[in-house]
């Protein structure tokens, strides 16, 4: 289904419907409304730099801006784009508490969200917004080449710390495997992204 410039795939649906269906602690529309804010902060900074948004791609695999190709952003540019949501995430992750000493105890759980958000949107992985920074960054100063190779060993080193800490807290609970399951599924996406034709990073950017 899509509507102008907005893209929303089945699966990202049946995910919703799901998440909603499971949703007993009433996270699931703070969690939406940071996801919608950390877009928001991409878009915002793509404007800023110049740049224009073709298409925003909601699928179960998350959040997908697509640039256009008639207005090319530099390496540095980029980088300040792929931050621009963390950023945001981090700003209201600081600044929610206050509103939850006037306004409820629901404010500290958004501020959970946003900082939960952006800690892992910062991972230095290839497909999160920490591991399109670090390329864009090592690609300006080095070249592409050595961006992705980078980019390449960071996202090997995390994924590989990131396995073993959740084996260990299934191990430890004997039930909670969330972060064994997201680091799998991250492992996964890690080996289309790889292998896209598209080129590099810069011309596509995705966020979960």
């Amino acid at each position: 289904m899509r509507i102008r410039r907005v893209e929303v795939t089945p699966g990202f649906l049946l995910l919703a419907a799901l998440l909603y269906y499971l949703d007993r602690d009433n996270v699931l529309l703070w969690s939406a409304l940071a996801c919608a804010l950390h877009e928001l902060g991409h878009w915002a900074m793509i404007r800023l730099c110049g740049g224009e948004v073709a298409l925003l791609r909601l699928s179960a695999s998350g959040a997908e801006l697509r640039l256009s190709a008639r207005h090319r952003l530099g390496h540095g540019a980029h980088c300040l784009c792929a931050l621009a949501g963390p950023g945001v995430n981090l700003a209201l992750a600081f600044l929610a508490p206050a509103a939850g000493a006037a306004c409820g105890e629901g404010w500290y759980l958004f501020s959970g969200v946003n900082l939960s958000l952006a800690a892992f949107n910062l991972l230095p992985v290839r497909q999160l917004d920490g591991g399109r920074a670090l390329w864009h960054l090592a690609a300006g100063l080095w070249g592409e080449r050595c961006g992705t190779r980078v980019v390449r060993w960071s996202s090997a080193v995390t994924l590989a710390v990131l396995t073993a800490a959740g084996a260990v807290q299934f191990w430890l609970t004997g039930y909670n495997f969330t972060l064994l399951l997201t680091t799998l599924w991250l492992i996964y996406s890690l080996t289309g992204l790889f292998h896209r034709s598209a080129g590099p990073a810069g011309r596509k950017k995705e966020f979960l």
